[in-house]
């Protein structure tokens, strides 16, 4: 795939075509599971399926560079206003818990005006679990793109630690289920 998953999301939702390309997308896994396509190959092919169906539409992708350009100079009041019952942030934290803590929260702490940005902290969910962390709310604010990009390479780390957990884990049981029946034999 020539994007990551949420860029292609995102793109798909700005040029209001996701619905759309996203029942695509679920048709065609259906349809390369019906043919025998392990799960996680059929996923992976439906998504390049809905990204070659579904290719940028050249308005819609010089419109969202010019947006960015211009939120690149947006002003953001209230980054900066710790909340009186946050305890000391330290200066950084993993970027999973950094990335994963704006996305958690961006909706709820920021309200975009006509002129400016403004952010409260005391409506997070949580406290942010270091500076560096409103540094990243910061970059979602000003440049999204770039913001999506970096979630995709924390949680596709985050995928890959997941995954070998489980692979680890269906060892495991392998192991025992030996076991077992060497107990019964």
């Amino acid at each position: 795939m020539n994007e990551s998953k949420i860029v292609l999301t995102e793109r798909l939702r700005r040029e209001g075509r996701w619905d759309e390309a996203s029942k695509f997308k679920d048709e065609a896994l259906k349809e390369l599971r019906s043919k025998g396509m392990k799960r996680d190959e059929a996923s992976e092919a439906a998504w390049e399926a809905m990204e070659e169906a579904y290719s940028p539409i050249a308005a819609v992708a010089a419109t969202a560079d010019m947006q960015s350009e211009v939120a690149t100079h947006t002003r953001i009041h209230g980054l900066s206003e710790i909340p009186a019952g946050w305890p000391t942030l330290p200066a950084n934290a993993s970027l999973q818990a950094e990335v994963s803590w704006v996305q958690a929260n961006r909706l709820r702490c920021v309200r975009e005006t006509s002129d400016c940005v403004v952010v409260d902290l005391s409506r997070a969910l949580s406290p942010a679990p270091s500076y560096a962390a409103l540094g990243w709310l910061e970059t979602s604010i000003k440049t999204y793109a770039k913001f999506v990009d970096v979630v995709a390479k924390a949680t596709s780390t985050q995928d890959d630690e997941q995954a070998e957990v489980r692979r680890e884990q269906q060892s495991i049981e392998e192991v025992r289920r030996h076991l077992a029946q060497m107990l019964e034999g």
